[in-house]
């Protein structure tokens, strides 16, 4: 193993694997097309499909729900908390309140960590409270909010959808107010797009845009891998050298020890400077492969005002 092809060769897998690591930084580290592609005129077409083929009415996208749920979007990725209830306390229907919106009935869903418009509405979907709130017919119209920011240790996309039925638009049966039961364990929690009336369905993702997703999708799960290669090289040439100077210690090969010895050293030197100048890439290690919609506590929730 101290030969000169088996050195090139353990000299490549370093070179090889210390580049994924990097590369996997630059995903994570990197501008926002390596991010979700979450587009909001894909999960507008798919969420027509979707409530269409339950029967539900056409829902009409509402400038001010838009921007209340960009509020809220923009407030969970600045202080990076995901859930119904903001960490002062404040309730969903807060946001609409701010925005001015006025209603007899309104739904939130929360999205978290997606990185494609057609996952996330099949899970929404998948979700009975998120399904609910999709093709519940008391709904009028619609807004979305989508911010990045960070969630357990990993950029993330926040999306945030407000369902409503504005003051006078309907009668509404009266009921108390009332939050839905979290799903079972495990099941994607997440949110509805603004949909527009006759909205026309464009590409989910462009060429590009998939391309990139794969290399963003292959250095996450390469990257994690590659530490243990690193560490292995310099594992294995030590104790490959330290078994060749000791087994004959009076006549040493020096031209063989000598070069793996330079291979050894150029492992341990990466794992040295990746500790030193990226302590984070092996602790988000495990985030940045984490699958997509990893939002744990949210549950879709629903409002209803019951008039005096």
């Amino acid at each position: 193993m101290l030969k000169r092809s088996w050195l090139l060769a353990l000299l490549a897998v370093t070179l090889v694997s210390e580049g994924l690591i990097v590369g996997q930084v630059l995903v994570k580290e990197g501008p926002d097309v390596f991010l979700a592609a979450v587009v909001r005129s894909a999960v507008i077409s798919f969420t027509l499909e979707a409530r269409a083929s339950e029967g539900g009415p056409v829902l009409v996208e509402s400038d001010t729900l838009n921007a209340a749920a960009q509020a809220k979007a923009e407030d969970m990725a600045a202080r990076s908390y995901f859930s119904h209830v903001g960490p002062d306390g404040e309730q969903p229907w807060v946001w609409l309140e701010r925005a001015g919106y006025s209603y007899t009935a309104a739904g939130e869903n929360l999205a978290v960590r997606f990185n494609d418009s057609k996952d996330v509405v099949d899970a929404w979907m998948a979700s009975p409270t998120h399904h609910a709130n999709i093709v519940k017919p008391i709904y009028k119209e619609i807004g979305i909010g989508i911010a990045d920011g960070e969630y357990k240790g990993s950029r993330a996309t926040f999306v945030v959808q407000y369902f409503g039925t504005p003051v006078g638009a309907t009668a509404v049966a009266p009921t108390n107010d009332t939050v839905s039961a979290a799903d079972a364990a495990g099941t994607p929690q997440v949110t509805p797009d603004a949909v527009v009336a006759g909205a026309q369905a464009s590409a989910p993702q462009t060429y590009i845009q998939q391309s990139l997703r794969f290399v963003s999708d292959t250095f996450k799960n390469l990257g994690s891998g590659a530490y243990w290669a690193l560490a292995g090289v310099a594992a294995l040439l030590g104790v490959v050298i330290a078994l060749t100077f000791f087994i004959r210690i009076q006549v040493q090969p020096t031209d063989l020890l000598v070069p793996a010895a330079a291979v050894m050293l150029v492992a341990v030197t990466l794992i040295g400077a990746n500790a030193k100048f990226l302590p984070s890439t092996s602790l988000s290690a495990s985030a940045a492969l984490a699958s997509p919609g990893d939002i744990g506590e949210a549950a879709a929730v629903e409002r209803v005002i019951v008039s005096p």
